[in-house]
């Protein structure tokens, strides 16, 4: 499968991430210098207790929140489909990490590209 920006061949890239409960900012996948990680397809579920998660960009503080708060029910999760466009993506060389709220761990699944 092949993504582009511009004219440029992506390569894409996997990531899964078990996020405990109640985590600001736990690593989803690792900054890269001078790249933007673009999330192109996610899928996250959640454990027996409902809880909630929201996706950042995260420099050496405090993240960003980059995407909507996703309020997942016990043993409930979300799915975001394919999307070459991309659903969102961090600041140039920053990681995409996640914070969850109180409840279960949430498994999360990301497609991605560096760009």
């Amino acid at each position: 499968m092949a993504v582009f920006d511009a004219l440029v061949c992506l390569g894409v890239k996997f990531a899964f991430a078990n996020i405990a409960a109640s985590t600001t900012d736990g690593v989803v996948v690792a900054a890269v210098s001078g790249k933007k990680i673009r999330v192109l397809a996610l899928a996250g579920q959640c454990g027996a207790t409902a809880t909630n998660i929201t996706f950042n960009s995260k420099p050496g503080g405090a993240g960003t929140a980059k995407s909507m708060l996703f309020a997942n029910g016990a043993n409930g999760g979300a799915v975001l489909p394919f999307n070459p466009e991309g659903w969102f993506e961090t600041v140039s060389g920053e990681g995409l990490s996640a914070t969850t709220g109180a409840g279960s761990a949430t498994g999360v699944q990301v497609v991605y590209a560096e760009v």
